[in-house]
Order: structure tokens, then sequence, then C-alpha cells
């Protein structure tokens, strides 16, 4: 059983949508989840975590500025070679994608064990489930 702690933020539901989703699919393969709001992100959870996920929704082709100053935050953490993996909600674009990405392989230097995903909006919950399992999948094998 590996602890993994998801640290995002969402700005009109979308993005705690597809965290739901994923946390259902870790509990489920008998992983425990911890999924906290970027303001209530600690460096102590994100160093305990077995796997770090972080996301967050594009605002006007940009990361929210909440999930930047949590980047910001998370630069104290020993993060090296942890494994991890982004994911983004998005409308129109999905730019945090990349923004997340390459703060966490670039700056952190963690190992991205699964390409990240961004899942446009949809209030189905089946959809986002459908899109994200993959993704999900990709991670508990690299634990």
């Amino acid at each position: 059983m590996a602890n993994i702690v998801i640290v995002f933020d969402s700005l009109r539901g979308n993005t705690k949508r597809v965290v739901d989703v994923m946390s259902e699919l870790f509990t489920a393969a008998g992983h425990e989840v911890k999924a906290v709001k970027a303001k209530e992100a600690e460096v102590a959870d994100a160093e305990a975590a077995d796997a770090l996920l972080l996301g967050g929704p594009t605002y006007h082709k940009d990361l929210m500025n909440t999930m930047k100053q949590v980047l910001f935050k998370l630069e104290k953490a020993d993060l090296k070679g942890k494994p991890g993996a982004a994911f983004a909600s998005f409308g129109w674009s999905g730019e945090s994608l990349a923004i997340v990405e390459d703060t966490m392989k670039n700056l952190y230097e963690m190992n991205l064990v699964a390409d990240g995903i961004k899942v446009k909006q949809t209030p189905v919950s089946a959809k986002v489930k459908k899109e994200v399992e993959p993704f999900v999948q990709k991670i508990i094998e690299a634990l």
C-alpha cells in the first residue's frame, strides 16, 4: 500500500472532480490517498508521500495563482527522485499541465512515472473516469 498525496486547486469544480475520481481509483486499488487543496499543502506531506501528484486548472492560459504559490512552497521539499505525475483540467487550452510538469521534472528533479493528463471540463464523472483510469493505472504500476 502506497501513500499518495494529491495537491490541487479547482476553480469551478472540474479539477476537484478529477481528484475525486483519482482518489476513488487509488483507494480501490488499496492505496492511501491524501488530497489537499493548494493553500493547505505542507512540505511535510509532500516529503512523506510515496507518490506526489500535482494539478490544477488553466486560467487565462496560465496556472492558477494558488498552484503557483504551492510550487514555490514545495521548492523547500526534498523531492529528488520521488515518483510523481501532473494533471490539469481546462476549458479551452490547458497550458497549466506543462508548467507543473516542467517544475516537477526540472526544478524538483522528481521521477515522473506517467505522462501528465489534461481533462477537458465536463460535469460527467463517468467521462472523467474513462480519461483518468489509464493515468492512475500507470502510476500504480510504477509504485
